[in-house]
């Protein structure tokens, strides 16, 4: 019955014009919306593994930053004690608050050296370490 009005008002236009309303009453083609989600698709096949890693760069450096940053706590109790602390459990007392998920490790403590881990899921390597005689992370 819709398309019988629209004929009738039709009638009294020129026909594009009268195309162009019909065409607007109608919405969208299935090849105009198969074409609109193509370019989702497409866009969707860059956008993923960028952001993917991204992520993974973060996870990396918020390892990397809490190892640096404990490493300083770990000097400055040296500085402190003559010796360096025996836990992690001692970092919050000088004043070190790591990054929410990363776990650190103290490991191979002597007297004048110490090796630090910081693990984390999700980073392009599931650990680093800092090791105070060469003062690097790997």
């Amino acid at each position: 019955m819709k398309q019988l009005d629209f004929l009738r008002r039709c009638n009294h236009q020129t026909r594009f014009n009268c195309d162009q309303n019909w065409r607007r009453q109608r919405g969208f083609t299935l090849i105009e919306i198969l074409i609109v989600i193509a370019i989702i698709g497409i866009l969707a096949t860059i956008a993923i593994p960028q952001f993917i890693s991204y992520r993974t760069r973060s996870v990396d450096a918020q390892m990397q930053s809490d190892l640096r940053n404990a490493a300083v706590a770990m000097e400055g109790y040296f500085a402190a004690n003559g010796v360096y602390p025996s836990s992690v459990a001692v970092f919050p007392a000088l004043g070190f608050q790591g990054t929410q998920g990363v776990t650190l490790s103290l490991s191979n403590v002597t007297i004048n050296s110490y090796q630090l881990t910081a693990t984390k899921p999700g980073g392009s390597q599931t650990s680093f370490m800092f090791d105070s005689t060469t003062g690097s992370i790997q």
